[in-house]
């Protein structure tokens, strides 16, 4: 079955490297929403090239390419199983780690499926805006941390909001009820703006690190 131990050494390597690098991909990073993505990890997002995410495919490939060389026969079988170990081993891991050890801001989860913000016009300058949050703290202890919304050029809601920011935010363990963010946001030289967004990422900072989720 094998033709080359040398070969298979060093595609263990590379593999577990990749495995490595990927894994803070699996709790969400500071690059911003993906725009390309390979095997789950980001390779261009809205700000741009992320260079370590195209780092981490090319070693990954380098390494799947080292594994063929190594074995005589059941290539393709070792790649899939390979690439399907790479995909859901990190992220399992990941989401063992945060719901058992991580403290701070890599123990919170967002779900941005549920979340929703809703605008309301009260006059030519005034709106009301009301967000439902889903934050979810897998920590013991509440996790402080400031909050803002990423702006998206086919979002105004996340703007206006972030009129109002940044926002103090508090969430308890096990958190499970929406966090709520109210604010009544004053308008200059911005028409009017009514309606409800979803689906949008949030920016979190405490301590001098940032998570995009």
């Amino acid at each position: 079955m094998l033709k080359s131990k040398p070969s298979l050494y060093v595609s263990v390597s590379l593999i577990v490297i990749a495995m490595i690098m990927s894994f803070p991909f699996r709790l969400n990073s500071s690059y911003g929403p993906e725009r390309t993505s390979v095997l789950s990890i980001p390779t261009r997002t809205v700000e741009g090239p992320v260079y370590v995410g195209m780092l981490t495919v090319s070693i990954l490939l380098l390494g799947l390419v080292f594994l063929v060389l190594a074995l005589k026969k059941y290539k393709a079988r070792a790649v899939i199983l390979t690439v399907l170990l790479f995909v859901f081993g990190p992220l399992k891991i990941a989401e063992a780690y945060q719901s058992t050890f991580a403290t701070g801001l890599d123990a919170i989860s967002y779900d941005k499926e549920n979340s929703t913000c809703t605008y309301e016009a009260k006059d030519e300058t005034t709106m009301t805006a009301r967000c439902e949050l889903y934050l979810q703290n897998h920590s013991k202890e509440d996790v402080s941390f400031k909050l803002t919304f990423y702006e998206e050029e086919w979002f105004n809601g996340p703007q206006y909001m972030n009129n109002a920011g940044p926002f103090k935010v508090t969430v308890p363990p096990n958190n499970e009820n929406p966090i709520i963010v109210k604010r009544e946001l004053k308008l200059e030289k911005e028409q009017p703006f009514s309606g409800s967004n979803s689906h949008f990422n949030v920016i979190l900072e405490a301590e001098g690190k940032k998570r995009i989720l």
